[in-house]
């Protein structure tokens, strides 16, 4: 039986034509990309600014902190934050949490994007210029007064009616309030109607550490002038927004924000590992409405 030889050079030739087909191939899909990206936005920078930040603005019942990029493509990026819930005690270990954007520029954030718990709850159900109402002040305070004072609380503190920042500026100097991590602003209640293209809209809450790790403005807290700085950081942050940007599985909009950020004003505050004595107080001053506390906790770091 006869066996015939390969020819070679056939062969040579044949292999030459897959390298040649798979180095074009690469060639033109780089090239393709560098193309791409003159028109569509793959920027790891801007996808923690503009989307990292939404999600901060979306879900203040979560402490959310370093999110770092991975690896681009053409056909998605993807945007990770680090968070636990906000709770006043010992916290329930990080997890991660992926924002995605697409060929297409359509984001999607699965795991975020409605805030939730009792926090989430006591920050929804708030409404715009409720007025004095003695009987929910007496009744906050009651509840606090049964409770030690030392323990340390999450909290929603509830304004009778909004306050500019220069108001709040002045409720601060009044109680010796000074700005920070521990606070944060509620600058526009959520939003509800069904018969608008967004039937469901995300309180808007603020605070300033929400663009530290990327923006890198100058953070030093202000103690009682802290809320200027924020609502500036705020309004330049949305500044940053483009009305193309798609915000909606964070509950939030172009207009919604751009709005927000115009009016300026402050329907509350959230209060993060505040001790209850402290927050009794502000129940004595007749601009607070009254107080939810979402959360209390022991701090067994004080207990020796």
């Amino acid at each position: 039986m006869n066996v015939r030889e390969p020819d070679w050079a056939y062969v040579a030739r044949s292999l030459l034509k897959v390298l040649a087909v798979t180095a074009a191939l690469f060639l033109a899909l780089s090239a393709a990309e560098r193309v791409l990206t003159m028109f569509i936005d793959f920027d790891d920078e801007r996808m923690a600014q503009v989307y990292g930040t939404a999600a901060r603005v979306a879900n203040p019942d979560m402490r959310l902190t370093d999110g770092h990029g991975d690896d681009e493509g053409l056909l998605e990026t993807t945007y990770t934050l680090w968070g636990e819930p906000r709770r006043a005690g010992r916290g329930e270990g990080w997890a991660g949490y992926e924002i995605t954007k697409n060929l297409f520029g359509t984001v999607r954030a699965s795991s975020l994007g409605e805030s939730s718990g009792s926090l989430g709850g006591a920050i929804t159900s708030m409404e715009a210029d409720l007025g004095v109402d003695r009987e929910l002040t007496e009744k906050a305070r009651k509840t606090i007064d049964g409770l030690p004072q030392t323990l340390d609380a999450v909290a929603v503190v509830e304004f009778a009616h909004v306050m500019t920042t220069e108001q709040l500026v002045a409720f601060n100097r009044r109680h010796g309030l000074c700005g920070g991590a521990d606070v944060a602003y509620i600058y526009s209640p959520s939003f509800y109607d069904d018969s608008s293209d967004d039937p469901s809209l995300n309180a808007v809450v603020w605070n300033r550490a929400m663009t530290e790790d990327r923006i890198r403005a100058d953070l030093t807290y202000q103690c009682e002038t802290e809320p200027e700085a924020a609502l500036k950081e705020f309004r330049r942050w949305v500044g940053l927004l483009d009305e193309g940007d798609d915000l909606s599985d964070f509950e939030l909009n172009y207009e919604w924000l751009n709005g927000t950020a115009k009016e300026g004003v402050v329907y509350g505050l959230v209060a993060d590992r505040w001790k209850l004595a402290d927050l009794r107080k502000l129940l004595d001053d007749p601009e607070v409405r009254t107080i939810h506390l979402t959360d209390v906790a022991f701090d067994l770091g004080e207990i020796k």
